[in-house]
């Protein structure tokens, strides 16, 4: 009976024992579980981030295709060649400058590889390079080469915004040193063709 008592004490050990292993095994897949589980969450909410991301670049490249292609790439036939200019000062804080001083250059409207723009000349020498916007009927000039031998380091832009085939009309501004501003009326009419 003693060895039966026993034996039954050791079987009883025996099933309890591998019970608690069971539990344990079981336990610690569900640790795995849990750890996998916050892990996809944490790829899933990484995908959406990346998605959100593609969409918002996707739509940035669209709204700036729409806006540059608005842009023209190149000056129409019409305005391409040589235009004299006459420029009207009608506004000035700078002491170089006077309301009614006149100024008469050839602007010449061109292409080049990146796009539209204008050379000055005065006298036969280049005064300055404008690179343009031209959109929607009106032309940005801004200064991308000035001559290097000026005196005063003056930043000119200029804005066209009244094209007919027989004149082109607009402003130029010009601030020069101690951020004093100058306007001219811009006036430009085609050179005579030889």
């Amino acid at each position: 009976m003693k060895i039966l008592n026993a034996a039954t004490v050791f079987i009883i050990v025996l099933f309890a024992s591998c019970n608690g292993t069971k539990e344990n095994d079981l336990e610690a897949r569900e640790q795995k579980l849990i750890l996998l589980e916050k892990e996809f969450s944490a790829k899933e909410e990484d995908y959406k981030n990346l998605l959100r991301l593609r969409d918002s670049l996707e739509l940035a490249l669209l709204t700036k295709k729409e806006s540059t292609d608005s842009i023209k790439r190149f000056w129409p036939d019409s305005l391409t060649g040589s235009w004299n200019s006459k420029l009207i000062c009608r506004e000035s804080a700078c002491g170089t400058y006077v309301i009614g001083d006149q100024r008469t250059e050839k602007w010449i409207f061109s292409n080049d590889s990146i796009g539209p723009i204008v050379n000055v000349m005065d006298n036969n020498k280049l005064k300055r390079t404008f690179r343009a916007e031209y959109k929607d009927g009106k032309a940005r000039l801004y200064i991308y080469l000035a001559d290097s031998t000026a005196a005063r380091n003056n930043k000119t832009t200029a804005l066209l915004d009244n094209f007919s085939k027989k004149v082109i009309k607009g402003t130029q501004s010009l601030s020069g040193q101690d951020d004093c501003l100058v306007k001219f009326s811009v006036e430009l009419s085609p050179s005579p063709k030889k």
